[in-house]
């Protein structure tokens, strides 16, 4: 009897413990398509072992999707990638239902609730299967776009500041990558970021929104640059926006406008950064009675700072030729980018970007 326990507690020994082999995977980067399914890791203390490793993929409503079966291979203790030749040599079954067929052809899982469940089976052991599943709601990324500078626009701006739309559905983890370069006569924007030295080519970036890095030489004024964002995470690319363009040409407002014209303020803030030497001057029809006029100011560096001790306006009914002075407000730095918002009496906002000069 002695022996027969002896013998029980060396096989439970030699069997591997509780928890000694997991598998890593992360859905929301992988789990879109098949080729992601090889892209998880196998963590092991018990040596090296040869394994095969199975996958089935379940969608809630449509049931199994597929099911992968890999040849042997070897791991070890530590992390284990899978060899990147597995998937070649591996067993792909789809089901042969709607979706089943549909992610033959393209190896994209729609949208919907999956769960993923894999299984490491050793190879000439009595060692039991390690089984971990995952599950996740696999949402399309949404199109991911620029925002400014807008495409095709031109701006006054040698340092803009610059935008676009976050990755939706987000991603843990995920950043932003943002390359800008110059477009040479005859080029397209997508051949000048593939072949021209870069003069932003920016990693790491947390939010959707890079200000102008100092360390980057200030864009030139008469030449068209092109731009792109990449959202990603580690080195997997999530979603790409299209190759937008803008040129750098700055046009003097303050040459156009005399002491007895004004251009409307509809059409300033269609147009390129105003230049305010000291006063800002437009024209507003207002259809209504008296009313005070409702403007802000905020600096472009510092949206959410607005300047304060404005002068207080009166719109008028009819026509109105607005001066604004803002040379004896001290909180005008020379050749610094401001935003004006003026709340219409139609209760439409009107946005102007405009640049302070020091009247001279």
């Amino acid at each position: 009897m002695l022996k027969r326990y002896i013998v029980v507690i060396l096989l439970l020994f030699s069997l591997p413990a509780l928890g000694q082999t997991t598998i890593q995977f992360i859905p929301e980067l992988y789990g879109r398509n098949v080729d992601g399914l090889f892209r998880c890791a196998i963590i092991s203390t018990g040596g090296r072992q040869s394994v095969t490793l199975s996958v089935v993929v379940k969608e809630r409503k449509a049931g199994t999707v597929c099911i992968i079966n890999t040849t042997a291979f070897n791991i070890a203790t530590g992390n284990n990638v899978l060899p990147f030749t597995i998937a070649h040599n591996s067993s792909v079954q789809f089901a042969n239902t709607s979706t089943g067929r549909l992610v033959s052809v393209n190896h994209n899982f729609p949208e919907g609730d999956y769960e993923y469940c894999f299984t490491v089976n050793y190879v000439n052991h009595e060692y039991l299967p390690v089984e971990q599943c995952f599950d996740y709601t696999l949402a399309p990324f949404a199109e991911l776009n620029l925002i400014d500078p807008y495409d095709q626009d031109k701006i006054c701006d040698q340092r803009p500041l610059l935008t676009w739309q976050p990755l939706i559905p987000g991603v843990p983890g995920a950043m932003y990558q943002l390359v800008l370069a110059e477009i040479k006569s005859g080029q397209n924007p997508t051949e000048a970021l593939n072949y021209n030295l870069p003069v932003i080519n920016q990693s790491n970036i947390l939010s959707p929104v890079l200000p102008y890095p100092s360390i980057a030489p200030q864009l030139e004024k008469g030449k068209t640059y092109a731009w792109q964002v990449t959202a990603y995470k580690d080195q997997t690319v999530l979603n790409r926006t299209a190759v937008w363009s803008f040129k750098v040409e700055c046009q003097d407002s303050t040459k156009k406008i005399s002491d007895d014209g004004y251009r409307d303020i509809e059409d300033l803030a269609k147009g390129n950064y105003y230049i305010a030497a000291g006063v800002l001057k437009f024209a507003v029809v207002n259809p209504y009675q008296s009313q005070d006029l409702k403007y802000e100011i905020s600096s472009l560096d510092k949206p959410d700072k607005k300047v304060k001790h404005l002068p207080k306006l009166k719109l008028q009914s009819g026509d109105n030729k607005i001066n604004i002075d803002l040379s004896e407000n001290n909180a005008f730095n020379d050749n610094a980018y401001y935003i004006l918002k003026v709340r219409l009496p139609n209760g439409v906002v009107n946005s102007l970007r405009f640049i302070y000069i020091e009247p001279k």
